[in-house]
């Protein structure tokens, strides 16, 4: 099951930065980033909380807490990412930037802090995202 659940979160997260992008290109990003990161976030909520709904226990106020957070995090970066865009910084510099960061800030905080040892696959996705990234900075 967690495989499912990891190909979700694969092709789920690229949407939302996905959206931005078409917004800037059609000139639209200054008129509707905030409705579009309010339904693209909404939308998330409302996912999350219909799988939540089918456990049999509900989620503690720390895991609630964490959540907001995370989410609170997300719309920000989000938000960052359209005034980049709309600011016409080429989208080839922004998405490389920001998933840059996501790549090293949750490597290095697993690393350093939570001591993780990174196997096989976790040097393999690592790789990959560093690859990713040379790719759209090629474009």
């Amino acid at each position: 099951m967690w495989f499912q659940w990891m190909m979700i979160a694969f092709f789920a997260n690229g949407l939302g930065p996905f959206g931005l992008k078409i917004l800037a290109e059609k000139g639209l990003s200054e008129q509707y980033h905030f409705q579009y990161l309010a339904i693209c976030y909404l939308s998330g909520f409302v996912v999350a909380l219909s799988a939540n709904m089918r456990r049999p226990c509900r989620p503690s106020r720390w895991e609630v807490l964490i959540g907001l957070g995370i989410g609170l995090a997300s719309v920000v970066a989000n938000a960052a990412v359209a005034g980049a865009l709309e600011h016409n910084l080429p989208g080839h510099v922004v998405f490389p930037v920001t998933t840059g960061g996501n790549l090293f800030v949750v490597a290095a905080v697993g690393m350093l802090i939570f001591r993780e040892r990174v196997g096989f696959a976790g040097l393999c996705g690592i790789l990959a995202g560093i690859a990713s990234l040379v790719l759209l900075s090629i474009g």
